[in-house]
């Protein structure tokens, strides 16, 4: 059914990340897919600047995880954003059509007010993408 996952993950790793990796990994599993993680960083105000190393340290760590726990092949891309608040919604959607994703496997947050005006990432990607999204709480 599905081919080609694509795992966005904002390195900070915040749970829902965590909970969404663990949800990749068992349907990446069960439909022989590979996985695609997908990183969207750039330098942003009171964040510590990251260099190329430590992302692709990051990146790597997660990538061998995922293959580990789910036994398919894992891959990972990271795109630069002048400024990823503003960019990463486009740059995720750009990324899962270059990519050939099938399905994107997003963790989200359960809806907080400024939700209900501003879509989350997660959210932009369930209404905008050409491909089944699955949001994971």
């Amino acid at each position: 059914m599905f081919s080609h996952i694509m795992f966005p993950v904002d390195l900070h790793l915040p749970p829902e990340v965590r909970r969404a990796a663990e949800v990749v990994a068992e349907v990446a599993k069960w439909q022989s897919a590979k996985i695609t993680v997908v990183s969207v960083t750039g330098s942003q105000p009171g964040d510590p600047v990251q260099t190329h190393a430590a992302i692709n340290k990051e990146l790597s760590a997660i990538t061998e995880q995922l293959a580990k726990d789910s036994g398919v092949e894992v891959d990972c891309r990271n795109i630069h954003s002048v400024d990823v608040a503003a960019e990463v919604d486009n740059a995720l959607n750009q990324a899962a059509e270059e990519i050939g994703a099938d399905l994107i496997v997003v963790g989200t947050h359960a809806p907080r007010i400024t939700d209900y005006i501003f879509s989350s990432h997660a959210g932009y990607l369930v209404k905008h993408s050409k491909v089944s999204v699955f949001a994971v709480r």
